[in-house]
């Protein structure tokens, strides 16, 4: 009597008859099967695996899974970086304008027009010829000639030397009295003062 080899090829089982172990060609030998043994050689057979057009429906246990490392396509992707927000530069202040007589005019000009200029000019020239430290602090003082000069403290302590508080006063002081420059120069003309 001849044996078969039975091989276990990745969960199925094949029975390979020993003739075709055996090379010199002898008649298969007749194998018979009980009941039970039929139908799990029939379950076994990768023929009837392969001819079955009703596949079962894919759960988890009949998908693949793979044996080796996944690669870097399946890999779970690392989440980016959170940008850190850029520094806003930060805004240039406005320039403060130097404390000088020249940009005192500056300023008067444009306060009160070319022709306010031209009026309240002609008043600091003969009073102050536009120099923050004349006359006397408890006295007339300063490019407006305040009396006493204490009085331009309300608009700076630095009152003294500042061109820019004497002619923030002076401004205020000829506006509040006389309504403009003008009027405050045709005053002056007519007295001396103002």
């Amino acid at each position: 009597m001849t044996a078969a080899f039975i091989l276990v090829v990745d969960a199925a089982i094949v029975i390979v008859p020993s003739a075709l172990a055996d090379p010199a060609g002898s008649p298969p030998p007749s194998v018979t099967f009980s009941p039970d043994q039929a139908a799990q050689v029939a379950l076994a057979s990768p023929t009837l695996f392969l001819a079955d057009p009703t596949p079962g429906p894919a759960t988890v246990a009949n998908a693949y899974i793979p044996i080796f490392p996944p690669g870097p396509e399946s890999a779970t992707p690392t989440p980016a970086p959170t940008p850190t927000p850029t520094a806003r530069p930060k805004r240039t202040p406005a320039p403060t304008p130097r404390d000088t007589v020249w940009n005192a005019r500056i300023y008067v000009k444009n306060r009160v027009g070319a022709k306010g200029y031209a009026c309240i000019n002609a008043v600091w020239t003969v009073e102050s010829k536009w120099n923050p430290r004349a006359g006397t602090p408890t006295g007339a003082y300063g490019i407006p000639q305040a009396f006493p000069g204490t009085r331009m403290a309300a608009f700076g302590s630095n009152w003294r030397s500042s061109p820019l508080t004497q002619v923030k006063w002076g401004l205020w002081y000829v506006t509040t009295k006389y309504g403009s420059a003008c009027a405050a120069y045709t005053f002056w003309k007519a007295y001396g003062w103002y």
